[in-house]
């Protein structure tokens, strides 16, 4: 008989590691979800993009172009750095060791401060507490022309504890499973557009000797025109310069509002006759597509928990779409922005085995019938707060139903190597 996993297995494994609407979708018996998984951009970098058989794993595992890039990223933001207004302190008291070199500095400038008016070569000390010397307050700057502020170290320390935890608590979860989308298409593009025309010269391949005629004529007609306008050029200028302005005004008087068509133009002359030039052009293929993948979900609210549930989940994807400093403290008009969050789409289906008389779930595995993404990039998310057509709330404020839209573009495009690696994509 086909092992099974028990109710308090299935919770031990899932718990912490993922959100899920409706709770613990994967435990149903034969249930269809998807999974979303959420990776820093530099994680992905690291682990999934180097396992991927496509460009964006080559250049992880070049250690060339890796060092180039880090190296020019690490200078830029050695040179411009991420903190704003003030806040250069932070930069340095990111780790304990850190903040007591800042203590230090801060007995040492006292120290130095007071040591001048003693003549018997003593130098004076700082006798403050570590705990003080935190709470002291000093001025810092606040940017250009906003005059200063005054803070604490140890305001500045919980400023930065505070953006960190913040920063770390999107990534407290690593997926999300959702109840499959009522409708859920996706799409394979192949662009053949690299398109190679013939045109006349298809001739060639019909009747060399008629091509041969055309290619004369055109040299003679071409070389005529060329030598006309050179003996303008050189012996008649002035008198080509009169031609010249002559045909623009009668250009401008006989298409005064630029409504003519050229009636000159070979292509008009036969298309007045009924009849169109012959491109006999040729389409290549030229790229595969970005696939993009677009789920609408529904998220409604049953009770207290589910809603805290719904407006984390939410909240996940809005920060994992957005930027950050490289520096997770930094401010957001740093000069350097890092990557947002990129995502992994995964179809899962839960198998279930019949004992006695009772569907068991076991460990959930990929959708046999539905595709599996690469790295993907959130690139749109709509919420809509009233899809009754109306705004209502119920006792504690909660939107008893919600519906969001998610828009995911493929980071790379799809060959066939990818499908030797993974038949589900």
């Amino acid at each position: 008989m086909t092992s099974t996993i028990s109710d308090n297995q299935i919770s031990e494994k899932k718990q912490g590691n993922n959100y899920a609407y409706p709770m613990r979708i994967a435990e149903i018996p034969f249930a269809s979800f998807m999974r979303i998984h959420k990776f820093s951009y530099d994680e992905a970098m690291k682990t999934v993009a180097k396992e991927q058989n496509d460009v964006l794993g080559t250049f992880q595992n070049s250690g060339l172009a890796k060092i180039l890039t880090d190296g020019i990223a690490d200078a830029a933001q050695f040179a411009y750095g991420s903190n704003t207004r003030g806040k250069e302190l932070m930069s340095k008291i990111s780790d304990p060791e850190g903040l007591e070199q800042a203590i230090k500095n801060v007995r040492f400038d006292t120290a130095n401060s007071l040591s001048p008016g003693n003549m018997d070569g003593k130098i004076a000390k700082d006798e403050r507490t570590r705990e003080e010397i935190l709470n002291t307050k000093f001025e810092v700057g606040n940017g250009w022309g906003a005059g200063k502020t005054e803070v604490t170290l140890q305001e500045l320390l919980d400023q930065k504890n505070d953006a960190k935890n913040f920063h770390e608590q999107g990534y407290i979860k690593n997926y999300c499973d959702l109840a499959m989308p009522n409708e859920f298409t996706y799409d394979y593009g192949a662009n053949w557009n690299n398109t190679f025309k013939l045109g006349t010269m298809a001739l060639a391949a019909d009747d060399p000797s008629q091509a041969a005629k055309v290619l004369a004529s055109g040299a003679l007609i071409g070389g005529g025109s060329a030598a006309i306008t050179k003996k303008l050029g050189k012996k008649d200028e002035f008198s080509a310069l009169i031609a010249e302005g002559a045909k623009n005004g009668m250009d401008t008087a006989g298409n005064l509002f630029s409504v003519n068509s050229n009636i000159l133009d070979p292509t008009n002359v036969v298309g007045m006759a009924g009849l169109a030039p012959n491109e006999n052009a040729i389409q290549f293929f030229k790229k595969m597509e970005f696939r993009k993948f677009e789920l609408n979900f529904e998220f409604a609210s049953r009770s207290d928990k589910e809603s805290r549930e719904i407006q984390e989940i939410l909240t996940w994807f809005k920060h994992g779409m957005h930027p950050v400093s490289k520096n997770p403290d930094g401010g957001g008009s740093g000069v350097l922005l890092g990557f947002p969050d990129v995502w992994r789409l995964e179809p899962r289906f839960t198998p279930a085995v019949d004992e006695n008389g009772k569907y068991e779930p076991e460990p959930d595995m990929p959708h046999p019938m539905m595709p599996q993404t690469k790295l993907c990039a959130l690139v749109n998310m709509r919420v809509n707060t009233t899809p009754f057509g109306s705004f209502s709330t119920i006792f504690d404020g909660t939107i008893p139903l919600i519906t969001i839209t998610l828009t995911f573009n493929e980071l790379t495009a799809l060959t066939r190597a990818d499908f030797m690696t993974n038949k589900y994509l």
